[in-house]
């Protein structure tokens, strides 16, 4: 873009900006306009992620970033996941300028890029975050680069609604977001929604159902990613870790010699390797955190404000400690933990390329690649063991499901097409703990028959490590799939 175009660019859009602009002198139109970057993404991605030994293929991915400070910019995890290459451009600038990606966030959809070339800051700007959500019905200015476009676009919008949803990227993290009416497409990832001047959230995904919707990133969860890296690593939002019963019947707590009185809720069950898997028990009754009584419903009363115990707990930082009190077999108790991650999520949360090829059966780890793959003949069973793999404590057998996920064409293995997508139960009667684990039985036992037993399946699937080798070669020959050797 020429500098008289520049010029024209933001006397045009000067009149877009006069309600939420005009009374204020700093930032100016012109540094509103440079705190916004375009993003281009090149990496290599499986064709298919249950079949990770296929071919990469290049990918180019566009977004939109926030820069927050000279060299630093804002933008959204799934905008530069993945990334080999990443270049940014302001949209008064043809120049490309190299960034890395410093912090990525999965869990909050956020990532931090650092631009690693000189002059980048002489032609950017930032803005200030507000400190207070936006009003339901006020008006805002959403800023990017729809699909990727040359120059940078402002869309109006309005703010329809304060929230808890989904967010899609992970497809597992239920936070707080911002819904919008406004025309907003793909490549706007990343970028900020303005209001006033300053801040109120970024762009990270678009409504499926209606039109002209869309959803920003609020700042109290970008000020808790940006919080959380000072430090020099990303580490994540603490979890609750424990399911609960709200409403507290008198009869329940009267069995378990409760005073009446007493307001909380009794635990249903505590997930190993959290916050208080050390400390508390199901049929627990919590009746504090950081002397904040709880209420019948989860609910803590927060500076005059109702809080679930989520978000009172997520908008702490990973490491924190947390104080509570607590009833026990009619006892009362207080104790101390530390906040941390609930391992279930990221095992939930986990999508791999590793896996063990052998005597053209390929195992992985049960994870989310089956379920965004375009295979739709998953066995049921197979959803089950991903889905309630902590719910119904599966865990006690082993530390992660492994399915045979893929069966190469072979005249010795086409007999064991049924067994495609079964979880493995067992290797020579051991019970692998994991993929490595699996890996190293294998390697034991690659001198002797080799007995597999799947859940579901009466007969195991045996092989002789003649048979083994033998369709290893074969592979390997006509598909170009490596084994372990």
């Amino acid at each position: 873009m020429n500098k008289s175009f520049s010029i024209h660019l933001i006397l045009f859009f000067s009149c877009i900006f006069v309600a939420g602009l005009s009374a204020q002198e700093d930032p100016s139109v012109d540094t509103i306009f440079r705190s916004v970057v375009l993003i281009r993404s090149e990496g290599f991605a499986t064709e298919n992620k249950i079949q990770p030994w296929m071919k990469k293929n290049l990918s180019t991915g566009l977004g939109s970033g926030l820069v927050i400070s000279k060299n630093t910019i804002l933008t959204n995890a799934h905008v530069v996941m993945d990334a080999k290459r990443i270049t940014v451009r302001t949209g008064a600038s043809k120049k490309e300028y190299s960034a890395n990606v410093k912090f990525i966030g999965y869990d909050c959809d956020l990532a931090l890029l650092e631009v690693t070339e000189q002059g980048f800051a002489e032609n950017t700007g930032s803005l200030s975050f507000a400190e207070a959500y936006p009003a339901l019905g006020s008006d805002l200015l959403v800023l990017g680069f729809p699909n990727g476009q040359e120059n940078l676009t402002v869309e109006k919008g309005s703010v329809l609604r304060l929230e808890k949803n989904r967010y899609s990227f992970s497809g597992l993290d239920f936070r707080n977001v911002i819904k919008i009416n406004s025309n907003i497409l793909p490549g706007n990832s990343g970028g900020p929604a303005v209001q006033d001047g300053k801040v109120v959230g970024l762009v990270f995904q678009i409504s499926k159902v209606g039109r002209d919707v869309a959803y920003l990133i609020p700042n109290d969860i970008i000020q808790h990613f940006l919080t959380d890296v000072i430090d020099g690593k990303y580490d994540g939002f603490p979890s609750l870790g424990f399911t609960f019963q709200s409403g507290s019947p008198v009869s329940l707590k009267q069995v378990l010699k409760i005073p009446v009185e007493e307001s909380g809720i009794f635990l249903n069950r505590v997930y190993p390797n959290s916050t208080f898997s050390n400390t508390l028990k199901e049929k627990d009754f919590l009746v504090s955190l950081d002397g904040l009584s709880v209420t019948a419903d989860g609910e803590l009363k927060q500076q005059g404000v109702m809080v679930s115990l989520v978000d009172y707990i997520e908008s702490k930082q990973l490491g924190n400690k947390i104080s509570f009190e607590l009833y026990r077999s009619g006892k009362k108790y207080q104790a101390e933990a530390t906040l941390q991650k609930n391992f279930s999520l990221d095992l939930y949360r986990e999508v791999t390329d590793n896996y063990l090829q052998e005597a053209g059966l390929v195992f992985q780890p049960v994870s989310r690649s089956f379920f965004n793959s375009e295979d739709g003949d998953l066995d049921s069973s197979l959803k089950y063991h991903y889905s309630y793999f902590i719910q119904d404590i599966l865990y006690r057998y082993t530390n992660r499901d492994i399915v045979l996920s893929f069966i190469f064409e072979d005249s010795e293995t086409a007999k064991y097409k049924k067994y495609k997508f079964k979880v493995l139960e067992s290797l020579n009667g051991i019970v692998p703990k994991d993929l490595n684990d699996l890996k190293k039985i294998w390697k034991d036992n690659a001198k002797t028959f080799i007995v597999l037993r799947f859940r579901g399946m009466d007969l195991p699937i045996i092989l002789n490590p003649e048979s083994v080798n033998g369709i290893n070669v074969r592979v390997k020959k006509r598909y170009g799939a490596g084994y372990e050797e």
